[in-house]
């Protein structure tokens, strides 16, 4: 996963200063993957070039919204979720093309077409 998490890093350029929320929110859920698989803050912070405590209060950010329940950060962090999980949950390409309401919602479905999770 770690091999993963870094090409996404640098896809997505997450290691890069950048205070837009949407890329906030996608770099602190992926504080807390690696957390979870027992990396140091030391250790996650070399990956995103950031220094122990500004991962530490990305992990209290993570804890803070996701005890909310915040829908943007939710929405934020949906396709990091569904590419760095073990199951992958059923997705229906037609029902999901159907009740797509904008362009953001097809441009989802896009990536989700070039990473095959149909």
């Amino acid at each position: 996963m770690i091999e993963l998490i870094k090409q996404i890093i640098e896809q997505d350029g997450l290691a890069q200063k950048n205070r837009k929320r949407e890329i906030v929110h996608r770099r602190i859920y992926l504080f807390r993957k690696l957390r979870e698989d027992g990396h140091t803050l030391k250790g996650i912070g070399s990956l995103f070039n950031m220094n122990h405590a500004t991962i530490l209060h990305g992990l209290k950010t993570y804890q803070d919204l996701s005890d909310v329940n915040d829908k943007l950060f939710l929405h934020d962090i949906e396709y990091y979720k569904l590419l760095l999980s073990l199951e992958r949950p059923e997705l229906d390409l037609r029902k999901e093309i159907k009740e797509a309401k904008n362009l953001k919602d097809l441009r989802k479905i896009q990536l989700r077409i070039r990473n095959k999770f149909y």
